[in-house]
């Protein structure tokens, strides 16, 4: 059915419910909509109170609200809520997926209002294991000096936010990342440079520069990049091309400087 995009609403099974909209973004895609015409379907269900909630399709209601133009909406009746749930979350979506940060939102809001009454059943109706699941509702009780730090909380990542979990979790390394998030609150670091921050604080390092491997030329043939956990990451260079000779004089090389960084790189003074 064709709706007045102005008297429809965003459903709460929505991860998008609170998320706003990029005004350019919406800009581009109501003048996409008023070109072609809309080409994918919304989808909804009608309320108790008799109002159309968006289960899916929010940037395009706002985008035909922008553009002055009725939204297409395919409703779905006597809908059971895992199913709904499952629209909300598909993940087939030709926009742009919600943000970390925004999926963990919707997934609390449906375990606190009992429209799903577990983490297990939920992961599985939203299509995520149980860890991410889990990870995401700790990521929304985080403590609010580290969410702080980042210029943009939407911008963490999956894989930002579980290296970062376990060392708040941690009481020997929580402390030294809240008085880093503190230092680097405000000053607009981009997702990436905080959460490397924050890595580092745990270390009990400044930075935790990677290494680099120099062959006879002085040209870098590998790197070995430690990690906050008392990991180490060796990363060669190409060397399809190069003759065998070298790419053992290569391997020796590293070697030789993976010994040096392990005998010094933990050690506290080093």
């Amino acid at each position: 059915m064709l709706v007045d995009p102005a008297a429809l609403r965003i459903s709460p099974l929505n991860p998008r419910v609170d998320t706003p909209h990029a005004p350019d973004a919406i800009e581009r895609l109501a003048d996409e909509l008023k070109a072609v015409g809309q080409i994918n379907d919304a989808h909804g269900e009608t309320a108790a109170d008799g109002i159309v909630e968006i289960l899916a399709g929010s940037r395009r209601c706002a985008a035909c609200l922008a553009a002055g133009l009725q939204l297409r909406v395919r409703l779905h009746p006597d809908l059971p809520r895992d199913e709904a749930i499952g629209i909300a979350y598909r993940d087939d979506r030709e926009a742009l997926r919600p943000s970390f940060w925004d999926l963990a939102g919707g997934w609390e809001t449906l375990l606190g209002r009992r429209i799903v009454t577990s983490d297990s059943a939920l992961a599985r109706l939203v299509g995520v294991d149980k860890s991410t699941m889990s990870r995401g509702l700790s990521f929304r009780k985080a403590p609010e000096s580290i969410l702080a730090a980042f210029a943009d909380r939407r911008e963490i990542s999956l894989s930002q936010w579980t290296d970062l979990a376990p060392l708040i979790e941690n009481d020997d390394t929580r402390e030294a990342l809240l008085t880093r998030a503190a230092l680097i609150a405000g000053k607009g670091y981009a997702a990436p440079r905080v959460a490397a921050e924050l890595k580092a604080a745990a270390a009990g390092k400044v930075a935790i520069p990677a290494i680099e491997v120099r062959n006879r030329h002085d040209r870098v043939i590998a790197t070995i990049q430690p990690g906050h956990r008392g990991d180490l990451t060796v990363k060669f260079k190409p060397m399809a091309e190069a003759h065998p000779s070298y790419r053992l004089e290569y391997a020796r090389l590293v070697h030789e400087k993976l010994v040096e960084v392990i005998k010094t790189f933990f050690d506290k003074d080093a």
